[in-house]
Order: structure tokens, then C-alpha cells, then sequence
């Protein structure tokens, strides 16, 4: 009795230590989670890449040649550079202003790139680089309510062919840009809403222009090396929540520790 006693009660233990030390280290909320690309293999279906966001924003493969290999974590997406090849997001478009936005992803890749295009005068662009300011390897993000554009630029260069986990985020307030987990740049926002109008569909891998799905790109500087983990948020995610997210483990999101607790707990009543 009393080895049965000392073994529920060290199980339980370290069940408790497991769930808090989850809880911790992954610390990232599903709210407003608007689009998650894993691309991993399992979630290609067809000639689309899941939305696993379950919001159902597939991501239509434009092209042949956009190939699933290993990545950052677990598989990821391998772009040729080609303006033939490319990912246009299906049901998610804006035509309505943004009043606070996140975008994330990993990205290898050593020339300039684009990630992930609502189009740039009208509502929003994410790169490796850009065709203006002669940037040619800092993150690039353009949030904008036209006219004026308001772009702005990392600090640290990111085409050098490494793993960099990326994060741009918008509040109204400040627009930050964060590199591997640490804050790259801020300044403050030009306008409290991200928008300027007109419809426009968005892109993964190439810019925008498309007032419908599948339609306009530009400009036509596609994006060349490796993406995973492409997020998109309609909420401006906290420094802990960039910090987990680039820690690259499997399941970003957090996990509900009193289910696991309880499913141990009836585990160790049965083994009385």
C-alpha cells in the first residue's frame, strides 16, 4: 500500500512539473489567428497548401515547382524564385481597414524575397529586402493606409542563407520588427488602422496587386529559399509570444494542462 501511495504520488509529480513547464514554454494564443501555413507534407491536399488555422484560407500552389522538404520545424516550403511560382491565399481578402496585425514566419534564403503581399500601397507587404532604400537583405514591412507609404526596415541582414524566424506587428500605436526572437526595430505608427480601400487578395512568395483571387501580382520579385511556419494574426502578438515562437518547436500553441491532468489523475486511480 504504502509503494503504491509513494509511486501515484511521484507521478503525479512529475505530471505537474511536465504541465507547468508546457504551459511556459509554449505561451502562444490561438486568438485571432487568421492563417497558419505549417507546410508540412501532410497538409498538402491537391494543389493546395492547408490553412491549419481552421479558418479554411488554403493556399493555392501556383506553379509546379513549389516543392515540401525538411525544414525549421518539421517540413517546409521550398520556393524557386521564379515569378511563375508562387502561393495565392484562397477567401482571404480586405477591403475593410486593420486595426492591429502580425506576421510570422521562418526564412533561409540569401537574396531579397518576397514573403507574404496584400499589396503594398493598400494594406500591407512583408520581405527579405526590397526594391526601395537599396535594401537588399533587412527585413522590409510596409503597413499602410495610402498615401503616404510608410516603410520601414530591419536592422539585422537576414539573406546570409541561415534559419531566421521573423515577426512584424502592428497596434495602432507602435510597428515593431522582431529577428530571431529579439526586437530589431519599432517607431511608432503613422495612422491607428492598416487599410486604404480597395479590395485586395493576398500572395505568399510574391507581391500583390489582385483586386480578385488569383489575380494581379507585382512587383515580381519572388521569393527564393525556404519558408515555414507562415503565420498571419489580426492582434499585435507580445515579446513572450514572439520569444516562444521562435524557439521553433513542433506545436507553438499552448496546450490545456488540467486535460492532461486529468486523463493522469484516472491513469493512476486505475492502477490502485
Amino acid at each position: 500500500m504504502k509503494t503504491t501511495f509513494i509511486f501515484r504520488f511521484l507521478v503525479l509529480s512529475l505530471m505537474l512539473t511536465g504541465a507547468v513547464v508546457a504551459s511556459h514554454a509554449q505561451g502562444v494564443s490561438q486568438d485571432e489567428l487568421i492563417i497558419y501555413y505549417s507546410f508540412n507534407e501532410d497538409t498538402l491536399k491537391g494543389d493546395d497548401v492547408l490553412d491549419v488555422s481552421g479558418n479554411g484560407n488554403d493556399g493555392f500552389l501556383k506553379g509546379g515547382n513549389l516543392d515540401i522538404v525538411d525544414g525549421k520545424v518539421g517540413e517546409c516550403m521550398e520556393f524557386p524564385g521564379s515569378a511563375a511560382e508562387y502561393i495565392s491565399v484562397r477567401n482571404h481578402m480586405y477591403d475593410d481597414p486593420i486595426e492591429e496585425l502580425s506576421l510570422v514566419a521562418w526564412v533561409k534564403t540569401d537574396v531579397r524575397g518576397m514573403i507574404a503581399s496584400w499589396d503594398r500601397s493598400e494594406f500591407f507587404r512583408f520581405a527579405v529586402g526590397d526594391d526601395v532604400g537599396a535594401n537588399n537583405g533587412t527585413t522590409f514591412v510596409a503597413f499602410d493606409n495610402c498615401c503616404p507609404i510608410h516603410d520601414w526596415f530591419g536592422e539585422t541582414d537576414v539573406a546570409d542563407d541561415k534559419w531566421h524566424h521573423l515577426v512584424a506587428t502592428f497596434d495602432g500605436d507602435e510597428k515593431r520588427i522582431y529577428v530571431d526572437g529579439e526586437l530589431d526595430e519599432k517607431v511608432a505608427a503613422p495612422t491607428q488602422v492598416i487599410g486604404a480601400g480597395l479590395d485586395r487578395y493576398g500572395f505568399i512568395g510574391i507581391g500583390s496587386e489582385a483586386a480578385a483571387f488569383n489575380a494581379a501580382t507585382g512587383p515580381n520579385w519572388a521569393f527564393n529559399g525556404l519558408m515555414d511556419e507562415f503565420m498571419l494574426f489580426h492582434r499585435s502578438l507580445s515579446e513572450k509570444e514572439v520569444e516562444s515562437l521562435a524557439q521553433g518547436r513542433g506545436n507553438p500553441f499552448a496546450v490545456d494542462p488540467t486535460e492532461k491532468l486529468t486523463t493522469t489523475w484516472g491513469y493512476i486511480k486505475d492502477i490502485e
